[in-house]
Parts: structure tokens; C-alpha cells; sequence
């Protein structure tokens, strides 16, 4: 490497790590009160650990108007999916989501109630956020309550579609990305990394009693139930992660197939969010797929140097 672009390398380095600081600082200071509820705090308490660990590091690379609307947007859908993992039974979940609804409800009426529900009406009249995107979250997580394990892979992409492409959609309207090969990225970006998740969620889904992997598959590998929720390794669970895996990378590689240098530059975040996740997958089929060690996600470093090899070289 040149000598000027090591010193490029070393401004954007140290750039890149003040504007983490001012944005750990931003999310401390939006932070909510234990005393707020169950929900709140439940959703902080994700989006200080594992929850927001491979989404935050890009956000420092938004304004901070971008930057507060994805926040706000994706705190409603992780308390969303807090309201199904809160505990309780299914009336108890069904009403939370309900509640959610009318928060919702609310928004779009211009008579926000509380404060996180502010900053989402904020959001929804500057970048004109489609409703139908929550709606199809909420209708989503309702149909979780009930939970069935998806019998195949085209169950495996329906419920991807659900849970996590609405959130992709939301996002191209705050990097004010449009059109159909957008919309196309996106949708291929969500479901790649709702499937990264399901591989590495694999232990914690399977304590709750719930399996997102392909039933079908599963069988055809010899992988039982039982052994899943007894935390049990084999060479068939190892194979039918990797099978996802292999999907999810050919998601992303057709993703980026379509996209324009213009299109790339301006969707540089979901592009880092995509990195973060392949270097998830890699680390993951290090380890042989043995999604039940302790060390089955990123390290922060690692995700440090992932993003700011797609800043300096997009």
C-alpha cells in the first residue's frame, strides 16, 4: 500500500471511530428509563448487546436525521419482536402486539402518545414511511405466536418476508433509494440476513422451543427435534446450516449483480450490514457450523474492520 493511502486509510480509520463515538453518545442520551415499561426496556436491552452489535456500527456513516429514522424505525420492530419473546402466553403476546397496533394507529394520525413513538411519527412524515410495512411485521409476528416450524425453504423465505425484508423496504426510503432494482436488493439483502440470523440463533431459538431451519431438510439430514433443543452438534445439522448459508451468499451476490456504482454509494450502509453478516457466515463455517459454541457471533473488532473496508473501498 502507497504511502498516501495508508494516510487516506488512517484519517477515514480515525473518522470513522469519532463518528461511533458521537453515535454510542446519541443512543445513550435517547436511552429509556427502567421505570418506562417492560417493552422499552426490554428493546434497550437489546439494542445495547447482540441485537444491535451488527446494525450499529454502519449507522455512523448516516446523517443524523438518517441516523435517528432508522433508529426509530428499527427500535418499533425490535420491541415488536419483544412483544412475542417477552414471556407470558398467547393472549398475553397477542395483546402486546395489539398494543403496538394502536401505537401504530397513533403514528399515522398524527397523535403520537409516547416518546419513542414521536421520534417514529417524525420519521414516518420526513421520508413518507408506508404504513403497510409495520402492518406486515405485526401481522407476521402475530402468525409467530402460533408457531409452526417452516416445513421447507419457500416457508423459510415467506417468513423472512415478514420479519425482516419490511424493514429493508422502510430503510430504501431513508437512503432515498428507489425503483424496482432497489426494491429488488433490498428484498434479497433482508432475507439473506434473517437467514444469517436463523443460523446463528439456532441455540437460542431451540431453547424456546422453536426451530426456524427447513423441517424438510432437517428430516432428510437426520436432525431431530430432540437433538436441537439437547443442544446436540452433528454432521447433519452442520450440513443443512451450510445449505442456508450457501443461499443466503447467493442472496446477496444477486443483490449486488444489480446495483450501479451510484445505487451502491447510496445504499453503502445495508451494504456493510450485508458485509457484516458474510463475515458472520465465514466465521460460522470456521467453526464447522457448530452453532451450539458460546462464540457463534462477530466480534466487535472484526465487524470494525468489515465496515471500514466497504467505507474506504465501496
Amino acid at each position: 500500500m502507497s504511502r498516501w493511502r495508508r494516510a487516506l486509510v488512517g484519517r477515514r480509520r480515525r473518522a470513522l471511530i469519532s463518528r461511533w463515538r458521537r453515535a454510542a453518545e446519541s443512543n445513550r442520551a435517547h436511552a429509556i428509563a427502567p421505570s418506562a415499561g417492560w417493552a422499552r426496556v426490554s428493546v434497550w436491552d437489546k439494542l445495547s448487546t447482540r441485537s444491535q452489535s451488527n446494525l450499529y456500527f454502519a449507522l455512523a456513516f448516516l446523517d443524523r436525521r438518517r441516523r435517528g429514522a432508522v433508529r426509530a424505525v428499527y427500535r418499533f420492530v425490535r420491541l415488536a419482536d419483544d412483544a412475542v419473546d417477552g414471556g407470558g402466553d398467547d393472549s398475553t403476546r397477542l395483546a402486546r402486539l395489539a398494543d403496538l397496533r394502536d401505537q401504530l394507529d397513533a403514528v399515522y394520525a398524527g397523535r403520537p402518545r409516547r416518546s419513542p413513538s414521536r421520534r417514529l411519527a417524525r420519521a414516518v412524515r420526513r421520508y413518507d414511511l408506508p404504513r403497510r410495512h409495520f402492518d406486515t411485521v405485526l401481522a407476521g409476528l402475530e402468525r409467530d405466536v402460533h408457531f409452526e416450524p417452516p416445513a421447507d425453504w419457500a416457508a423459510v423465505v415467506r417468513y423472512c418476508e415478514t420479519v425482516a425484508v419490511p424493514l429493508a423496504y422502510l430503510c430504501l426510503h431513508i437512503f432515498g433509494a428507489s425503483g424496482p432494482a432497489a426494491e429488488r436488493y433490498a428484498h434479497d439483502v433482508g432475507v439473506a440476513m434473517q437467514v444469517a440470523n436463523i443460523i446463528r440463533d439456532v441455540a437460542d431459538d431451540a431453547a424456546r422451543g422453536r426451530v426456524y431451519l427447513p423441517a424438510d431438510e432437517l428430516a432428510a439430514a437426520g436432525v431431530s427435534d430432540a437433538a436441537l433443543y439437547g443442544r446436540r452438534s452433528s454432521s447433519g445439522l452442520a450440513r443443512v446450516c451450510r445449505h442456508q448459508a450457501e443461499r443466503a451468499r447467493a442472496l446477496i451476490a444477486r443483490a449486488r449483480a444489480q446495483l450501479d456504482p451510484h445505487s451502491r454509494r447510496q445504499l453503502l450502509v445495508p451494504e456493510i450490514w450485508a458485509d457484516v453478516y458474510l463475515a458472520l457466515l465465514d466465521q460460522l463455517e470456521r467453526s464447522d457450523f457448530d452453532v451450539f459454541r458460546p462464540d457463534a457471533h462477530l466480534h466487535r473488532r472484526r465487524k470494525l474492520v468489515v465496515a471500514l473496508r466497504r467505507w474506504v473501498w465501496p
